[in-house]
């Protein structure tokens, strides 16, 4: 009995011994490689710090491999959704034409993790405000007099805001999935969407077939109609018949469904990336793991609604259909597949500009491929951006 125990309290403390010093060979892994992408090229630059804007420490950082560089401001979207513990591996791409700037926004990131108690109220005039301060900041900072300004989703409703309010500012305008104004997109966010699940249904194999029958009575036509009068409050100028087919039916099988639209339209970074997402997070050289976890999983977005409902309703200061006129290029890259931020809306709104240089591009895949795709962003900003200006 007592040879049997010390056997299996040998083997306990050899499992535990192998336990430890994997686990001390996965931290001085990952400690190596934060330090290597700590390392400041020669000639250039590799910094963090934190901004004092209208009350709150913003954090940002600095990565250029020449500090002569043009300036690229990077603007995440959300709003409120920073993923700089893990993008700044594909702005890093860019470094070798750029300085650049990634800035964690009011209420988020690592800004968020120096502010958790600030209760603000979020509004649309305090975060132009913000990127105002940021950027005079960032352009004295650095010598500069101009900079580029890239946003993504909501980065792209901030960004080319920003860049038709103060060309002055802004050298070129680069938007990733962008949107032309939240209010138009989320309207025709809720039509695609409906739209898509709806063809789905109507092909779907695991449908009984009584609700075989009924999916062939959905019109898609009549759908789209009845979305695109509801969206202006016209709630009785169309029948709402297949609309109520597609809700009866979608009910028993919301599941599938889901599946399914995950599969197409959205982006799953996992699936998506050119790059390997999870090395990115792990030897992020700006945030620890315990930084990461919080910022992913114990983030509240709620102190946005006031600004989402904001940009969501219907008014001048939330659309950019009538601003055509720019001052500085304009260029947009797009996802074909893209549901929340319509790509056809986008490329009509982009046939309207007027611009000193504009330029369209697309990638395939969903909202935000135009990030996970790294190589085919940078080869746009290489052909259509950089070769312009």
């Amino acid at each position: 009995m007592k040879k049997r125990l010390f056997t299996v309290f040998r083997i306990i403390k050899w499992i535990t011994i192998v336990l430890v010093a994997l686990i001390v060979l996965f931290l001085a892994v990952v400690y190596i490689g934060k330090a290597i992408r700590r390392i400041t090229p020669k000639g250039g630059i590799n910094e963090t710090s934190y901004v004092e804007v209208n009350g709150q420490e913003m954090w940002i950082s600095i990565y250029g491999k020449d500090v002569n560089n043009p300036v690229l401001l990077y603007l995440h979207g959300g709003p409120g959704y920073s993923s700089s513990y893990a993008d700044y591996a594909i702005l890093d791409q860019l470094a070798d034409d750029y300085t650049i700037v990634n800035w964690d926004q009011r209420s988020c990131g690592k800004t968020w993790l120096k502010n958790k108690d600030d209760n603000t109220e979020i509004t649309l005039d305090l975060m132009r405000s913000d990127i105002d301060v940021m950027t005079d900041y960032i352009l004295e900072y650095l010598g500069k007099d101009k900079l580029t300004i890239m946003g993504i989703s909501w980065g792209s409703f901030y960004g080319i805001d920003f860049a038709y309010n103060h060309p002055e500012k802004v050298e070129c305008y680069i938007g990733l999935s962008q949107t032309v104004g939240y209010y138009e997109d989320s309207a025709r966010y809720d039509m695609r969407m409906w739209i898509e699940m709806a063809k789905y249904l109507k092909t779907a194999d695991t449908l009984s077939d009584e609700e075989r029958e009924l999916a062939e009575q959905i019109d898609l036509d009549e759908m789209e109609q009845y979305m695109a009068e509801t969206a202006i409050g016209n709630d009785s100028a169309v029948s709402s018949n297949s609309k109520d087919i597609f809700f009866r039916i979608l009910r028993n099988h919301m599941e599938e469904t889901l599946s399914y639209m995950n599969e197409h339209g959205y982006a799953d970074p996992f699936r998506e990336c050119d790059f390997n997402i999870i090395t990115s997070v792990l030897f992020c050289p700006y945030y620890t793991l315990w930084e990461t976890y919080q910022v992913y999983k114990l983030y509240d977005d709620s102190i946005y609604d006031g600004l989402i409902i904001e940009t969501h309703s219907p008014g001048e200061d939330n659309s950019f259909l009538e601003r055509t006129e720019y001052q500085c290029p304009v260029y947009f890259f797009l996802a074909e597949d893209d549901l929340s931020c319509d790509p056809r809306m986008a490329e009509l709104y982009f046939e309207s500009i007027n611009a000193p240089d504009k330029g369209l591009g697309y990638t395939s895949g969903g909202h935000e491929c135009t990030m996970y795709h790294s190589e085919e962003l940078v080869n746009f900003i290489h052909q259509t951006v950089l070769c312009n200006n």
